[in-house]
């Protein structure tokens, strides 16, 4: 994947699609001396954090800009940096990556903190496996030289995707990557039962403010409207959720299809569905109020080899799915890592696995009883809005590096 299908997957203007590859700017031996001299002052008061990411999408990767965000409410003095140039808004500045030697030391930042493997190899310093992991838009320069140098601790999280897979190559990876990182955080259960010494956090990203919860969708309980939103790869399970719509009636039932996807909307007749493209989020927060099932027929995807990022499983709800069920709608999913710790079977959601046949089964129930679904729907979204919301998981993790006195001074 280069910058253009960046531009491509996450819906940029046009003109982003020639950026080049950022290259790291040095200071010059006067201005590093001065900037240490006025970081040290500073450190000699507080810590200060940088949030570093490769990009900074709004629209295509929610859970790191409400991250960003939410830690943006906990600590305002953060500074952001993005390795490659977004035109998302933001509520404080977005520094390019590629000048944090030149803006650290002055501005006496003690800890730094990113997300996703690949990235975080990359800043470590860790030598790429593979060509394709080499050329990767999310792998960003080695700053190792630069942390040592200003006396930054980096922290890190690995989740799902980004460049983790939970294979043995994907695992040594991460034993590796752990031991570079001053504290390394996840979720992932083969992660925590494999790798010593990481921190467990709670899967909470979602921004339980923007998608607030709406009732009107159970004043019209007919037809029965689902949702699939996902991106492409094959184990979101879109050849599911088509498949199991295929037989049903456009009076029951409606299947609204968010992502890119356009081009499979002959499978389905308009009466019975309806494809999207991509949503900005406030669209697809539109869409929600009308929506009482979210579908999430996930797969495990088969391992691939080393380096080559197959072997995904995604974590249990996906992001779009907790932000659905925020907003009130009833999540149908499967869940191939068999994840209980939030969200329990039948009570907050409906376990199913990813076959047509059994999705098409439990739909074919909710129709025919929509107090049923409603109720399900209801504690679902209570659970999630009280276990996952991102302020919750930002304060878990800015407490595991220091922070907490600094937190409690700004909540």
């Amino acid at each position: 994947m280069q910058f253009a299908d960046l531009v491509d997957f996450y819906g940029l203007p046009a003109r982003d699609r020639g950026q080049e590859r950022p290259r790291l700017v040095q200071p010059s031996r006067a201005a590093a001396a001065l900037g240490r001299a006025r970081g040290r002052l500073r450190r000699g008061r507080r810590q200060r954090l940088a949030f570093l990411d490769a990009t900074f999408p709004w629209q295509r990767s929610g859970f790191r800009y409400h991250e960003a965000a939410a830690i943006h409410d906990l600590l305002p003095d953060t500074l952001f940096f993005s390795m490659w140039e977004m035109t998302d808004p933001f509520p404080a500045p977005v520094h390019p990556l590629a000048e944090l030697p030149t803006i650290a030391p002055g501005a006496g930042i003690t800890d730094a903190y990113g997300v996703f493997q690949i990235f975080l190899e990359g800043l470590c310093g860790m030598e790429p496996t593979t060509d394709e992991e080499a050329g990767h838009p999310f792998r960003p320069f080695d700053m190792s030289a630069v942390f040592e140098r200003s006396g930054i601790r980096l922290h890190g999280s690995v989740y799902p995707g980004g460049g983790f897979t939970p294979t043995p190559h994907g695992l040594a990876r991460v034993r590796e990557l752990a031991a570079r990182l001053d504290t390394t955080f996840s979720y992932v259960r083969e992660v925590l039962d494999t790798v010593p010494g990481v921190t467990e956090v709670d899967q909470a990203f979602t921004e339980t403010r923007f998608y607030v919860v709406s009732s009107e969708r159970w004043e019209r309980p007919r037809p029965l409207t689902c949702l699939f939103a996902a991106d492409a790869p094959p184990r979101k399970g879109l050849d599911v959720a088509l498949e199991a719509f295929r037989d049903l009636e456009p009076e029951a039932f409606h299947l609204h299809v968010v992502g890119p996807h356009e081009q499979r909307r002959d499978e389905l007749p308009p009466g019975l569905a309806t494809f999207h493209g991509w949503l900005s989020p406030a669209e697809l927060r539109e869409l929600h109020r009308e929506v009482h099932v979210f579908l999430s027929p996930v797969k495990a995807e088969a391992a691939g080899p080393p380096g080559s990022y197959q072997g995904v499983t995604d974590g249990f709800p996906t992001q779009a799915a907790a932000d659905a069920m925020s907003s009130g709608c009833l999540l149908v999913s499967a869940n191939p890592a068999a994840d209980h710790r939030v969200l329990e079977p039948e009570v907050h959601y409906l376990e199913r696995v990813a076959r047509p046949a059994a999705v098409r089964a439990t739909l074919e129930r909710l129709a025919a009883d929509p107090a049923w679904a409603r109720r399900v729907a209801s504690a679902g979204s209570e659970r999630l809005r009280s276990r996952m919301d991102v302020r919750h998981g930002a304060a878990q993790k800015l407490a595991a590096m220091g922070f907490s006195s600094d937190i409690a001074a700004v909540r």
